[in-house]
């Protein structure tokens, strides 16, 4: 896609991986202009550019495309407490 083989994307995800990953969650924060480059890249604002870029973009991608296969769980319906919110039986009109 972007002119780069997977194995050079892993070796670069393997080697800065957790680096990236704590940029993105904010664990710590830019402290050069190629961290700051990435963040935008990272947020969107931004086209990649370099390899560890590319290779976090479709990452990225990746993760959200196998969160969509998981079954969500069923939301819990909300609780009433024993309220009743309309008083049909009392109402004559």
């Amino acid at each position: 896609m972007f002119g780069c083989s997977t194995a050079v994307e892993i070796a670069v995800l393997t080697e800065f991986g957790v680096l990236l990953e704590s940029l993105s969650s904010g664990v710590i924060p830019p402290t050069t202009p190629e961290q700051e480059q990435f963040l935008k890249v990272d947020r969107d604002e931004s086209d990649p550019e370099t390899v560890a870029e590319r290779a976090w973009v479709k990452l990225k991608g990746r993760r959200e495309f196998g969160q969509g296969d998981r079954v969500k769980p069923p939301t819990e319906p909300p609780k009433d407490y024993g309220m009743v919110e309309f008083d049909a039986d009392r109402c004559w009109w």
